[in-house]
């Protein structure tokens, strides 16, 4: 065993050589875990950032339109938010200077090194409120 070595003994290539590779090896692992966890980050942005412009929208509009629903939707399933729901917004019209709401709540399902391994989902709510300008 290395602690009892002959202290007149060389260091072979490999006790040279280990330290290296061990370190090498925990920063390779931790560049894989960073990266997907800054695109759980990247995911949630995005996912507030399409509430942010659809609450704009539904200033001018009043509501969110049914066609504005379906594209809002389609928007959220390819940031990558699944389960979607648009529980407690406002989905009819309403007057000038009356509150409009857009709740978006779903799934962001998670993965590092795939779908399989180390694999989570993060639930996502976001719930923004405005007054109606149209």
């Amino acid at each position: 065993m290395w602690w009892n070595r002959q202290p007149d003994r060389d260091d072979g290539f490999v006790y040279k050589l280990l330290p290296v590779l061990i370190s090498l090896s925990v920063v390779a692992v931790l560049v894989v875990l960073s990266a997907g966890f800054f695109r759980t980050f990247e995911q949630r942005d995005a996912v507030s950032q399409l509430t942010r412009e659809y609450l704009l929208i539904m200033e001018t509009e009043g509501y969110l339109s049914q066609a504005r629903q379906e594209e809002l939707l389609s928007s959220l399933e390819k940031a990558g938010l699944e389960q979607v729901s648009l529980e407690g917004s406002t989905l009819s019209p309403v007057s000038y200077g009356d509150r409009i709401s857009l709740c978006v709540s779903g799934i962001l399902p998670q993965g590092i090194l795939g779908q399989g391994i180390l694999s989570w989902e993060l639930p996502v709510s976001v719930s923004l409120s405005s007054t109606a300008k149209q």
